[in-house]
């Protein structure tokens, strides 16, 4: 079979054509992983990482969220509350993350909650670590 240069060149128009997303119509739904100039995060929302969360770990087993959420939230608005769990029997795995809407906040809080007595347990209170680190 003969294949002309013509031809080669319309399949090759046709493989980039095939990387571009089809065009929408206004008011479609687009993913923000293909939105144009978008790296996958909308402006209006900060990304987790960039709230201020602390760490809290020495945590007893019997530590709820409620718990936490009275013992943290005097020292600001709270945006999220995380106390990991075991998947099985729902107790908790002695850590938790605190997510607060201000940093001056969380710092307030790591400043009087870090090793406070809560309980018969010592808390360690630290800065939360990057996703990935």
């Amino acid at each position: 079979a003969v294949v002309s240069t013509q031809s080669t060149g319309d399949v090759r128009e046709e493989e980039t054509n095939a990387a571009k997303p089809p065009p929408r119509a206004p008011g479609t739904y687009v993913p923000p992983a293909i939105r144009k100039g978008d790296s996958g995060q909308d402006g209006s929302s900060r990304q987790r990482d960039e709230n201020p969360t602390i760490r809290v770990s020495n945590l007893a087993e019997e530590t709820s969220d409620k718990d936490l959420q009275e013992l943290f939230k005097p020292f600001g608005a709270l945006s999220r509350i995380y106390l990991a769990k075991d998947k099985n029997t729902g107790i908790s795995k002695g850590f938790a993350y605190i997510t607060y809407n201000y940093r001056d906040a969380a710092e307030n809080a790591l400043k009087h909650l870090h090793r406070y007595r809560y309980g018969h347990l010592i808390l360690q209170v630290e800065w939360a670590k990057p996703s990935g680190s």
